[in-house]
């Protein structure tokens, strides 16, 4: 609900407490929230919510991967990166992938991309980023760069025909 309807039931309708902070000020307990969406529901209507999507909408499955469908990724990506050297720096992994240094470095701290620091840069084999490519993981990238959607849109019309 709004900030400005949760202003009006705030403290009559729904119980909650006060700690005076300018952000997340209210607590309210869950089964207060239940009971006011149960005593409310033309107002809340739960069931007219869209579901929850886990997944991207442009991701090439809705499921996890299979293990035929990873395989086949694993060398579609070992092909498509012949030419490229065998250590990648964060720099090269942005100018193959179209995604930027922070969500390039979020997958390294994150585990799902394995590197080694030299002199102060991060760098991963090649093999790996071949492997993360091809896992469930980047699949379920959210919002995915041009080049990701177009992997996807090629890869798609390979496996139909």
């Amino acid at each position: 609900m709004s900030k400005k309807t949760a202003g009006r039931y705030l403290g009559t309708v729904i119980p909650c407490s006060d700690n005076g902070k300018k952000t997340h000020r209210y607590t309210i307990t869950k089964t207060d929230l239940i009971t006011f969406l149960e005593r409310y529901p033309e107002r809340h209507n739960i069931s007219m919510l869209p579901p929850v999507c886990r997944y991207s909408k442009t991701a090439f499955s809705t499921a996890p991967l299979t293990k035929s469908v990873m395989a086949f990724m694993h060398g579609y990506y070992s092909q498509l990166l012949h030419s490229e050297k065998e250590i990648l720096r964060v720099i090269d992994i942005c100018r193959i992938t179209g995604y930027g240094k922070t969500i390039v470095n979020t997958r390294f701290l994150s585990g799902n991309l394995r590197y080694v620091v030299i002199r102060g840069a991060k760098h991963t084999a090649k093999e790996s980023l071949i492997d993360f490519l091809s896992s469930d993981g980047f699949d379920k990238i959210f919002r995915k760069s041009d080049w990701h959607l177009k992997q996807i849109k090629r890869l798609r019309s390979i496996i139909k025909n």
